[in-house]
């Protein structure tokens, strides 16, 4: 019976996803821009292992090992490999979602309507029709945070275990969840006492796995460009256009093997055409460098990006900065519809619509759930899924936001909506109670005239 609500949940997910993988937006007929890169990095990965190239650590290489595996298992031409593989990993969603709900909610309902809201919440299927990392990344994250919270709760270390491997693999995937992990420790260590059952040995015993991923990535890291890194090395890309909110960086060749290399946040490119059609907005983006910043040499250099960053810090001080940041949190619910999808017209008024709707309905109250429900003392399963958000926050703020990269984040920020709007029509329910008890005063009894 416990397994009921989850198993159901799988099953409608996978439905929903294989028949949208399969029949209506195959990744496989999507291989272009970054998915290309993916697919390409993966075959490459598949037939020279070995080879060195320096780009190669330029991105964090979890999802495209997952391409590789899927194509040395099935088939490098294999029609529909990868869509039932990434239906797979995201039917998996709904139920952990459901699982890290019901131990993290007061009210029953919640658990099973936010399954059953993600079963076809139209982000996470859509970006499983694409060979992207969101999904992977979405679901491994998820498991972490349930066995996290079943450690929270119980207090066992084989639930640490597992949250620390699938913690592993998310950070293979998109390192962004060391961050988490420090928030967490940052959280944990004053409230250490009161966090639940969660102790210094849990987490030194979750931190092993991921411990030994980034000893294995610093390794390949260190063969393929010959310096000492982590998972991959363009955080200092995505900094610069954080602080500087260029629109596009480009690097130029240098004559000693480095060509000609450009990216554009597509959140960012949409805020400059808005800005080009002259569309009024509380916000844009006001580079301090101009929109486009080059510079001779390779894509991946650290160097030349902080040099640009320390720049722009100069130049727009620390209110600019502090304005930068708050436009990049706005921007994981406006003024961008999620990328790919925004760049076909087939795609693009349905993924409007759901981010429109995904920001009237979840932003605010979610918002106020991290205020609400921050409590390590009293509720720290529901203060775990807390964390999530604000380092969705945080990453967002030092980097830059887009609905594309808040998507992996939506059951958290779903459940604290789900848990906002609960607490909010109990107490409305209490009160109108109370105000219709007033009103009526106490009844009297009825007396029989003797006379």
């Amino acid at each position: 019976m416990a397994f009921r609500w989850p198993l159901a949940l799988f099953l409608a997910a996978l439905a929903v996803r294989l028949h949208w993988n399969l029949a209506i937006h195959p990744p496989e007929d999507y291989v272009y821009s970054d998915m290309h890169g993916y697919v390409s990095r993966g075959l490459a990965a598949l037939d020279r292992p070995f080879e060195r190239h320096e780009y190669a650590a330029f991105f964090p290489y979890g999802n495209h090992l997952l391409v590789a595996a899927v194509k040395g298992l099935f088939g490098r031409d294999a029609p529909h490999a990868l869509g039932v593989t990434y239906a797979l990993i995201g039917s998996t969603i709904p139920p952990l979602a459901y699982g890290i709900a019901r131990r993290a909610s007061r009210y029953p309902w919640v658990p099973p309507l936010l399954g059953a809201l993600l079963v076809a919440h139209y982000p996470l299927v859509s970006l499983g029709g694409y060979v992207l990392s969101e999904i992977p990344f979405a679901a491994a994250t998820l498991a972490a945070h349930l066995g996290l919270t079943l450690v929270a709760l119980r207090g066992r270390i084989r639930d640490a275990v597992f949250g620390g491997c699938f913690a592993a693999v998310a950070t293979a995937i998109r390192p962004q969840i060391l961050l988490t992990m420090a928030l967490l420790g940052l959280v944990w260590l004053p409230f250490r006492r009161a966090f639940g059952m969660l102790r210094l040995r849990h987490l030194v015993v979750a931190f092993v796995p991921v411990a030994l991923v980034l000893v294995l990535s610093a390794v390949r890291f260190h063969h393929h460009t010959g310096r000492f890194g982590l998972v991959s090395e363009n955080a200092t890309l995505n900094l610069a256009f954080g602080r500087c909110h260029a629109a596009k960086i480009e690097s130029l060749p240098d004559g000693k093997g480095h060509g000609r290399v450009h990216f554009q946040p597509p959140s960012f490119l949409q805020m400059r055409a808005q800005e080009r059609r002259g569309k009024q907005k509380l916000l844009d983006l006001e580079p301090a460098l101009g929109y486009d910043l080059r510079y001779e040499g390779y894509i991946g250099d650290g160097k030349a990006h902080m040099a640009f960053v320390r720049e722009c810090v100069r130049k727009t001080g620390v209110l600019g900065q502090l304005k930068y940041a708050v436009t990049n949190v706005v921007l994981l619910w406006r003024y961008n519809v999620p990328w790919p999808d925004s760049g076909r017209s087939q795609w693009r008024g349905v993924a409007a619509w759901w981010q429109r709707w995904s920001r009237n309905l979840y932003a605010v109250p979610a918002l106020v759930g991290l205020v609400l429900f921050f409590r390590p003392r009293r509720r720290p399963a529901m203060t775990l899924v807390c964390v999530q958000f604000a380092s969705l926050l945080l990453t967002s703020a030092i980097f830059f936001g887009s609905g594309r990269i808040r998507a992996p984040y939506d059951p958290f920020i779903m459940l604290l909506a789900l848990e906002t709007y609960s607490a909010a029509a109990l107490l409305l329910a209490a009160a109108t109670g109370r105000l219709v008890s007033r009103r009526s005063g106490p009844s009297r009894p009825q007396t029989k005239d003797s006379g």
